[in-house]
């Protein structure tokens, strides 16, 4: 857990009893309008942000709160939703507002029974509440209920204490937050035993005698006593700047500025029994400060076969959301729903004038991927660069659709994205990458830059997408064929007898200019250069494919090598005998060696045609070559070619 985390807890704690509890940190799952308690089948009044199970809906049962593909809670079998209002900021230059961010959330299971013990029960299967009231617009300080909304404005970097403007509070601050605003709901902990719902959500709950901390006793109308449940929504109000007094800064997503109508709502979607055993009543049961639980999950036996953080942070919504613009991340010119600005303390909310619900729709936001491409998987970068070097960019506009969409107008087949924000393409994968080291699909766990409901990657890992058809077959000059990726020689160059550079370097325009000075074995490396002989040189061995992994200088769709790797091709199936001394005889006709691998060059979707013999033959007279040894390299005015790496390959490698 975060540091800020962490310190973002100590002031919740000093509001509840502080002895046994379990903190489970969310990231949000969606932002959008929809409540399946309030308005169950339809679009609700405002919007709310939801973290918890993946199958949250506008309509939900506890069935189908537990099909849940994923969960944002840390332990995974929990498939609970927990939502509130989203809150928004006020610009008064404008009249507009724009959604503001949440930060984390936090949902404490606090086991808050009578005279101090932990005898409470897990939550009912089906059980579904909501704490606070939308409508409200004071403070009864005697009332549990307006007790359990409360606000607690984040600075971690000065003490505030004893400041009565900075103490936890039950509606909006009078000043900005600078480490953010933490937003709170206590839930009732009494239940009446029958009825998991009521007409209005609250009637089946009651709150302890002890307050919104659940502790005490439970009236006689609701005596079972349940585990207290506690929300933190933390908000990035720091970013944004405070409105002076003449106007609100903060507002709910039902257009109330006060803060009192803040509320939370909560479906149940612990299961009943996993491997016969009700986790939830487990660890109530079991973890605690008797055993020194203190809040870790780790602690607590129960729970540890079902921590997946890496899960959660990768958990998406798998339903449709309202197609409506929330404001996220740019200003709108109204709240979403009839939710005008609503100030002072009526209760009787406002409304606009001959409103009409639009015609809205739901809609899938994940972006589109282009057609041809399949998912392949969450892939590892490679060991010793990064797995695709074609093109690659890097923007906050970044979402999976866009990177394909860049990779596929550059007639790339390859297309990865990481890190959020950043998209490679490529031909294969190379630097020891291969698209069949899959990852746990989980570390593939960050939000893409411009769309939180899908993941671009992550650490060192990529979301990689395919399309077979930009893989066409290449075609080798009459009789040659790939020999696979070779070292260079132990000494010297492995491929000795003639060598040449040119801007122009393909593999074809490589072998047909070996054939034509009668060698049997050409191979290509930096990219730009070409090497021929009719045997390998003392030392130099078969390499890896991924090796040979630098784009050919000609044609990008071919590998031309790598650093002291050769790809290497050989004329009519040459057996190529490891040689310390040089032979200009024409190549011999006998078996590849054992040795040989499978061919490691593929094109692009441009597909640009092989170079035929007429024009390898022309690009090989414009470029200087030169008959000798091993270390005369395609000399230019006696001075050998620069060894020159390409962008792709020494760009910065992120560990």
């Amino acid at each position: 857990m975060q540091l800020k985390t962490l310190l973002g807890l100590l002031p919740a704690l000093a509001a509840v009893p502080t002895n046994a509890y379990f903190i489970l940190s969310h990231s949000v799952l969606e932002t959008t309008r929809m409540d399946p308690i309030i308005s169950p089948g339809g679009v609700s009044q405002h919007v709310h942000s939801i973290v918890g199970g993946s199958n949250f809906d506008d309509t939900m049962t506890y069935q189908s709160a537990l099909a849940s593909g994923c969960t944002t809670a840390p332990v995974s079998v929990d498939k609970s939703n927990y939502w509130t209002p989203q809150l928004y900021y006020y610009g008064p230059d404008d009249q507009s507002f724009q959604m503001i961010p949440v930060n984390y959330v936090n949902t404490y299971y606090l086991p808050r029974g009578p005279n101090n013990s932990y005898n409470v029960s897990a939550f009912p299967d089906g059980l579904r509440m909501i704490a606070g009231n939308p409508y409200r617009r004071t403070y009864d300080a005697s009332s549990f209920a307006d007790q359990a909304i409360s606000f607690v404005c984040l600075d971690y970097n000065n003490d505030h204490s004893g400041d009565p403007d900075w103490a936890q509070r039950n509606n909006f601050f009078d000043h900005n937050c600078p480490s953010g605003m933490r937003m709170q709901v206590n839930f009732p902990s009494c239940w009446d035993g029958v009825n998991l719902d009521s007409a209005d959500h609250t009637s089946h709950m009651a709150y302890a005698s002890g307050g919104p901390n659940g502790g005490g006793d439970c009236p006689s109308t609701h005596p079972v006593h349940l585990v207290t449940l506690f929300y933190e929504f933390i908000y990035n109000v720091q970013n944004f700047p405070f409105n002076n007094a003449s106007y609100p800064t903060w507002v709910l997503a039902n257009g109330d500025t006060t803060g009192y109508g803040f509320h939370g709502d909560f479906v149940n979607g612990w299961p009943a029994h996993v491997n016969g055993t009700n986790v939830l009543q487990q660890a109530l049961d079991q973890c605690n400060d008797n055993n020194g639980v203190g809040g870790e999950l780790n602690n607590c036996p129960p729970f540890v076969p079902y921590l997946n953080s890496a899960a959660a942070s990768a958990c998406k919504p798998q339903n449709d959301q309202i197609d409506e613009d929330i404001g996220l991340g740019h200003k709108i010119s109204k709240l979403p729903g009839d939710n005008p600005l609503w100030i002072g303390n009526s209760t009787t909310k406002p409304a606009f004038t001959n409103y009409t619900e639009p015609n809205t729709t739901y809609t899938n936001f994940q972006s589109v991927i282009p057609t041809g491409y399949n998912y392949v998987g969450c892939i590892a970068e490679g060991t010793s660069g990064r797995a695709l070097t074609g093109k690659s960019i890097s923007n906050v506009n970044m979402t999976r659709g866009a990177c394909v969409s860049f990779c596929q107008s550059f007639g790339f087949p390859l297309a990865g994205v990481e890190y959020g924000q950043e998209c490679y393409c490529g031909m294969q994968m190379v630097n020891g990458a291969s698209n069949t080291t899959f990852v746990d699909a989980t570390k593939c766990n960050m939000a893409c830059a411009n769309d939180t409901n899908e993941n671009c990657g992550g650490s060192s890992v990529l979301n990689l997408w395919n399309n077979p058809s930009l893989y066409p077959s290449i075609s080798y000059p009459t009789g040659w064929s790939s020999y696979g990726c070779m070292t260079e020689a132990t000494s010297g160059r492995a491929l000795s007898q003639y060598s040449f550079t040119s801007s122009s370097m393909t593999p074809q325009l490589c072998m047909t200019t070996c054939q034509s000075k009668g060698y049997s074995l050409a191979g290509t490396e930096y990219s730009q250069e070409c090497y021929c002989a009719n045997s390998f040189s003392a030392g130099s061995v078969a390499a890896a494919d991924s090796s040979c992994s630098m784009a050919c200088a000609g044609n990008k769709a071919f590998m031309c090598g790598g650093p002291s790797r050769l790809s290497v091709y050989s004329y009519a199936n040459v057996t190529a005998a490891a040689s310390s001394s040089s032979s200009s005889a024409p190549a011999s006709t006998s078996s590849a060696p054992a040795s040989s691998s499978s061919s490691s060059a593929v094109v692009t979707a441009a597909a640009a045609s092989s170079s035929s013999s007429s024009s390898a033959a022309a690009a090989a007279a414009s470029s200087t070559a030169v008959v000798g040894p091993a270390s005369s390299v395609g000399v230019t005015n006696g001075t050998a070619p620069a060894r020159r790496f390409s962008k792709n390959f020494v760009r910065h490698y992120r560990e």
